[in-house]
C-alpha cells in the first residue's frame, strides 16, 4: 500500500530506507504512559503491517512479508507496554510482542518501535539514562528500527546533568548514559519527521 503522507506514513518511508526514523511529538511532560505517544506507537505498527512491507534478508531468496510476529514495540517501563498492548488491541493488532527492554533482550526482529524512555519527561534519572536499556531498545531489529519520542530530549539532558556524587578511586563507568542519549539522538535526528496528529 502506497504511503498517504501522514507523519506515521513518512517516518515508515524514511525508516525503510535508512534503517532509523524518529517520530517527534511536540514537546510536553506528560504522566510515563503517555496516551498521544502511545497511541502514535500503535498507528506505526498499524500503518507498518497495512502498508504490507517485505523484509529481505540471507535468511530467504525472496523478500519475507513482514508479520505481526516480526515486529516489537520496546519501552522502558512495564504499564507502558500495558499501555501499547491495549492501544494495538483497540486498533485491531495481535501478534506483535510489546514488551520492556530487560523482556527484549536477546530476541531479534525484523522491525522495532520503540517509546523512547526520556520522552515526555520532566527529568532524567539513572533508570532512564542507563546505557544498557537504550542499547537493548536500539538493537533488537534486523531491517529498521522507528523511535517515538517528544521533542526537547537534548534541553532535558540539559538541564539534569548526572547528580551522582564523584567518588575518588572509583573508575568511572563508560559509556555515560548523557553522553550514549545524546550520541543517539543526534543520529536520529538524521531520520526525524514530525508528527501532526
Amino acid at each position: 500500500m502506497a504511503s498517504d503522507s501522514s507523519g506515521v506514513d513518512r517516518v515508515l518511508d524514511v525508516a525503510a530506507d535508512a534503517g532509523w526514523g524518529l517520530l517527534e511529538l511536540p514537546a510536553r511532560h506528560t504522566p510515563r504512559t503517555d496516551p498521544e505517544a502511545v497511541r502514535a506507537v500503535a498507528l506505526v505498527v498499524r500503518r507498518l503491517l497495512d502498508r504490507g512491507g517485505a523484509a529481505t534478508s540471507e535468511r530467504s531468496p525472496d523478500p519475507v512479508p513482514l508479520t505481526a510476529a516480526r515486529i516489537a514495540v520496546g519501552t522502558a517501563h512495564r504499564d507502558q507496554a500495558a499501555a501499547v498492548r491495549a492501544a494495538l488491541a483497540e486498533l485491531g493488532v495481535s501478534g506483535v510482542v510489546a514488551d520492556t527492554a530487560n523482556r527484549l533482550q536477546g530476541r531479534e526482529f525484523d522491525v522495532t518501535v520503540v517509546l523512547r524512555p526520556l520522552s515526555g519527561r520532566p527529568d532524567a534519572t539513572a533508570f532512564h539514562l542507563e546505557t544498557g536499556r537504550l542499547c537493548v531498545l536500539a538493537s533488537r531489529h534486523r531491517h529498521a528500527c522507528v523511535v517515538v519520542c517528544r521533542a526537547e530530549v537534548p534541553e532535558l539532558l540539559d538541564d539534569h546533568p548526572s547528580t551522582e556524587p564523584v567518588q575518588l578511586g572509583v573508575s568511572m563507568k563508560f559509556p555515560d548514559g548523557w553522553e550514549a542519549h545524546h550520541a543517539v539522538l543526534a543520529h536520529l535526528n538524521e531520520h526525524r519527521v514530525r508528527w501532526r496528529p
